[in-house]
C-alpha cells in the first residue's frame, strides 16, 4: 500500500499528541501541595515494640555433656613393620567404634599382614618358630584351645602349627613360615662299592656327597598377635588412617568391663554440682538412658596434662572436675549396640517458678534514676505509659520472672521492649 503525504501528517501529529499528554500526566503525578510536603518531610511518629506478659512455669537450667565408656581399657601398639618392609602402612582397618572384638579376630592389617587377638596376659615378645618351647608357647596352645582344642603342652609341635594354619585360614591370610636350608647326608652305600671310577667312597664325599634341602617351619611373628587379658572386648578408639603410616602410639584402644557415665565439668557446672550436692535435681536428656532416672554421683577431681602454649614449652598440669554417675545398664535398650564413647545429655534444674509466674523479656526491664528496676506498660487506644516496678526472681536464657513490687502487673500487659526514633534513636 502506498503511503500518501496526508496519512504521513497525520501519524506525526497522532505521536506528537500521545507524548504531550504522558507529559503532563508525570507532571500531574509529581505535584504535590505545600501542607503534603511538609508532612513528608516531617520527622515520623515514634515506633513502640511490645510483648504481652506471660504466665506461666520458668524453670532455670543447665545442660552439659557426658560420656558412656567402659571401666577397663586395653592400648594396643603398634606393631613392627613386616619383615622386609621399612614403614609399616595401615593397609586395611576392619574395625570400627563398638565393633566387638573376639579370639581370632583381626584387629588390623598392617602392609597386607594381619594383627589377629587371642586371649592371654603375656604380650608377644619374640617371634615363635615350630620347634621352640617356653611359657609363650603354652600361652598360644592355651589361646588356640579355645578355638580348636589345641593340647598344652609347651612345646610348638606339629599340632599347634597345624591349628595356627586354621587360625590364619579363618582370618583370610597364608600363615607366616620360616625357610631354613639344613643339609642332609647322603643315603648310606655298600661297602666296597665305587662310582664305575675306580676311586672309594671317601673321594665321593670330598666331591659332595652331602646335599643342601629347603625346609620350612611353621612361624608366628610377634608383630600378628594380639594377647589381650580379657574377651570379648569392644573398641573404644581406632588411631589409625587408611593407608596412612602407623606411628609410635597406639592404634586401637580397647574397652572391657561395666559401662559408666562420666561428665567433663566446666566451672560453672562443676561449681553448682559441688554446691547442691545430692539435693542436684539433674534429667537425662537425648542420649542412650533418656528416660531414666538420674542415679547419685561422685565428683572426681583430676590432674591431667594442659595445653602448652608454645611447641618447645612443656603442657602444664590442670584439675579437671568430673561428675560420674550411677545407673542401670541393664534398663538401657540394645546395650549389646552401645559403643564407647557416645554422648549423653543431662540437664541440671537450678530453680523452678511458680506455675502461674508473670514472665517478660529481660529487654523489657530497665533501671531508673533511683536503681530500682522497672518495666514500661502501655495502656488504653492513646498507648498511656505506665512504668511499674518490678522484683526479678529467675532469669533464663532471655526472660524473666517479675514481680511487681507496689503497682499491678497482670497476664496480657503490653510492655515495651524497644523504642525506635524516639530521642536521638
Amino acid at each position: 500500500m502506498r503511503l500518501t503525504k496526508s496519512h504521513v501528517v497525520s501519524g506525526v501529529l497522532a505521536l506528537a499528541l500521545l507524548g504531550a499528554t504522558g507529559t503532563a500526566w508525570y507532571f500531574a503525578a509529581q505535584a504535590r501541595t505545600p501542607a503534603q510536603r511538609a508532612e513528608e518531610t516531617s520527622a515520623p511518629d515514634d515506633s513502640v515494640i511490645t510483648v504481652r506478659v506471660d504466665q506461666d512455669q520458668l524453670i532455670d537450667t543447665l545442660e552439659f555433656d557426658a560420656v558412656l565408656d567402659r571401666t577397663g581399657d586395653f592400648a594396643v601398639p603398634a606393631p613392627n613393620p613386616p619383615e622386609g618392609i621399612e614403614t609399616a602402612l595401615a593397609s586395611k582397618i576392619p574395625l570400627k567404634v563398638g565393633d566387638e572384638v573376639k579370639a581370632g579376630t583381626v584387629l588390623l592389617e598392617v602392609s597386607g599382614r594381619p594383627m589377629i587377638a587371642l586371649k592371654g596376659d603375656v604380650p608377644a615378645y619374640r617371634d615363635l618358630v615350630e620347634g621352640d618351647t617356653g611359657p609363650d608357647v603354652e600361652q598360644l596352645q592355651k589361646a588356640l584351645a579355645s578355638l580348636y582344642g589345641t593340647p598344652t603342652t609347651g612345646t610348638f609341635d606339629s599340632r599347634t602349627a597345624s591349628d595356627l594354619e586354621k587360625l590364619y585360614d579363618h582370618a583370610g591370610y597364608d600363615p607366616a613360615v620360616l625357610e631354613e636350608e639344613v643339609e642332609q647326608d647322603p643315603p648310606p652305600e655298600s661297602e666296597g662299592e665305587t662310582d664305575g671310577t675306580g676311586e672309594d667312597a671317601e673321594t665321593e664325599e670330598n666331591i659332595g656327597g652331602a646335599q643342601t634341602t629347603t625346609v620350612e617351619r611353621a612361624k608366628l611373628p610377634a608383630s600378628e598377635v594380639v594377647f589381650l587379658p580379657e574377651l570379648p572386648m569392644q573398641v573404644s578408639k581406632v588411631n589409625v588412617k587408611q593407608s596412612a603410616p602407623v606411628g609410635e602410639e597406639a592404634v586401637l584402644v580397647l574397652a572391657s568391663g561395666d559401662w559408666k557415665l562420666e561428665a567433663k565439668l566446666d566451672s560453672e557446672a562443676a561449681a553448682e554440682l559441688n554446691k547442691l550436692g545430692g539435693e542436684a535435681e539433674l534429667e537425662y536428656g537425648s542420649g542412650p538412658l533418656e528416660g531414666q532416672e538420674v542415679g547419685e554421683f561422685e565428683l572426681d577431681v583430676r590432674e591431667e596434662e594442659g595445653e602448652s602454649e608454645g611447641w618447645e614449652e612443656e603442657a602444664p598440669t590442670v584439675e579437671n572436675t568430673y561428675a560420674v554417675f550411677e545407673f542401670d545398664e541393664d534398663k538401657i535398650e540394645d546395650l549389646d549396640e552401645l559403643a564407647p564413647g557416645e554422648e549423653q545429655e543431662l540437664t541440671l534444674v537450678r530453680a523452678r517458678s511458680a506455675e502461674d509466674a508473670l514472665i517478660v523479656p529481660l529487654s523489657a526491664l530497665w533501671t531508673d534514676a533511683e536503681d530500682r528496676t522497672m518495666i514500661t506498660v502501655l495502656e488504653g487506644d492513646d498507648a498511656t505509659e505506665r512504668h511499674v516496678e518490678v522484683e526479678v526472681t529467675l532469669r533464663h536464657e532471655g526472660r524473666g520472672v517479675v514481680e511487681p513490687v507496689e503497682d499491678e502487673l497482670a497476664k496480657g500487659d503490653k510492655v515495651v521492649i524497644a523504642w525506635r526514633d524516639r530521642g536521638n534513636g
